[in-house]
């Protein structure tokens, strides 16, 4: 019944809640699963132009680079012109923020939000009603790629102290758990044997048909029962998310728990990618998003994506530049049914995890937090070293917004994370080395 109830009302619900359009977003993307591919080219390109017209008579930043281009947007009629404009870089981001902001959005309606993405360089971006719900339907259809439905009962491991102590006391939080058959617990409480047991405990009580979160709590829960050799209720589906799924993890989780289905999003644009049942491949939302690829990073393949959210007319992001990297599929025939692009492999949002001797365990950069960096616009970079077992080095880069109230907000925040058992200082420094790879390291562990 309650399945029933949530597929059919569901949406409506969240929508009446928060003021949205989920259920319109939901019906307009949902028929693009079975269309062929001129049919979903079509709709996004059209969805593009309609975009380009509107950040070039409504968005300083774009108004001035297609100026200084000589261009106008009726001059981009093939994505090989679209290709050719520069992107949007996380420093531009951080630098015109303000000339990104549409001028004729509510301001009232745009939702701010900050991330560190996996370069350690935190932005400000903001989001449209329209992007938060065309996010959340393209997530919703994403899912339903591994045969997930909608209203079968599922644990949401995921949050942050403020998210937990602020967010999910409200009713409207509270009401959704109801209403979506979607339990919750937090991920930042896993830190020590009586919560993993906790957490077993509850999982083996209520039979889940689906556990999703952070990626990283989820392998540490695996790990857990694993190496305890404790029998453990397996889901249908395991959808991990926030940070990069690393095939050891992949391995682990579907040996202790059950399939695993990853999927790609940024902060900044929700429901980008998801893994298909079928073909084993992710599947680009093209009806929401359209994903391309930039430099060749590595070896082994990697291209820097590049991604263009195409419903958020409030804070447009065309050809950004996230600092996420993937694998392209190199084909002239989808050998699916489903005809959305297809990414091979996403090798970005690497988050490396530190186990103390005392048992407790830190997932970097989720202990941070875009909670904490919503609340301190001063940092321009961080990174965490540690140097002794239970020691930490926290490395900043600020600006002049950086206050010295910042850093008890910050120390009072990993507190409440680490309690007293860990030791870290911070440190103000003018800038954080490259590794060898030439990219930014969010985790040094001189211990390992």
């Amino acid at each position: 019944m309650r399945k029933f109830i949530a597929q059919q009302f569901g949406n409506q619900v969240y929508d009446l809640l928060n003021k949205r359009s989920l259920t319109k977003y939901y019906k307009t993307f949902k028929p693009f699963v079975n269309a062929d591919r001129k049919t979903i080219e079509d709709f996004q390109f059209n969805k593009l132009q309609r975009l380009l017209e509107h950040a070039y008579t409504n968005v300083p930043f774009y108004r001035n680079r297609f100026d200084e281009l000589k261009l106008k947007p009726e001059d981009i009629r093939s994505m090989k012109d679209f290709a050719a404009l520069p992107t949007l870089k996380r420093e531009d981001l951080q630098g015109h923020w303000k000339d990104i902001i549409s001028t004729n959005s509510n301001r009232d309606e745009l939702s701010k939000g900050s991330s560190s993405g996996s370069t350690g360089v935190p932005v400000v971006y903001f989001k449209d009603p329209n992007a938060s719900s065309a996010g959340k339907a393209a997530h919703q259809v994403g899912w339903e790629l591994s045969g997930w439905e909608f209203g079968i009962k599922g644990l949401h491991i995921w949050g942050n102290p403020a998210t937990v102590n602020k967010e999910w006391k409200r009713v409207s939080s509270k009401l959704k758990v109801k209403v979506y058959n979607q339990y919750k617990y937090p991920a930042y409480q896993l830190t020590e044997k009586g919560k993993f047991d906790e957490l077993v405990a509850f999982i083996n009580k209520m039979k889940f048909d689906f556990i999703d979160g952070y990626t990283n709590a989820i392998y540490l829960l695996a790990d857990y029962v694993k190496q305890n050799n404790i029998k453990i209720h397996r889901p249908k589906y395991v959808l991990p998310t926030g940070e990069n799924l690393q095939g050891f993890q992949k391995k682990l989780m579907e040996e202790v728990l059950g399939n695993v289905y990853d999927e790609y999003g940024c902060s900044e644009i929700n429901g980008i990618a998801y893994e298909c049942e079928k073909c084993g491949k992710y599947h680009v939302l093209e009806p929401h998003v359209i994903v391309e690829y930039g430099k060749k990073m590595t070896t082994n393949e990697e291209h820097a994506l590049i991604i263009t959210d195409l419903d958020n007319y409030g804070f447009p992001l065309i050809r950004y530049e996230n600092g996420d990297a993937g694998v392209p599929i190199v084909e002239d025939k989808i050998d699916c049914e489903i005809k959305f692009q297809r990414i091979e492999m996403i090798s970005g949002r690497v988050s490396d995890i530190i186990h103390f001797p005392d048992g407790g365990v830190l997932s970097v950069p989720s202990f941070f937090g875009s909670m904490l960096l919503k609340q301190i616009n001063g940092i321009k970079q961080y990174q965490i070293e540690r140097v002794k077992p239970n020691e930490l080095i926290v490395k900043l880069v600020v600006g002049s917004d950086f206050q010295e109230t910042d850093k008890k907000k910050i120390n009072d925040s990993m507190l409440e994370y680490l309690g007293n058992n860990i030791h870290w200082k911070i440190k103000l420094v003018d800038q954080i080395e490259v590794s060898k790879t030439g990219k930014f390291k969010l985790l040094i562990d001189k211990v390992k």
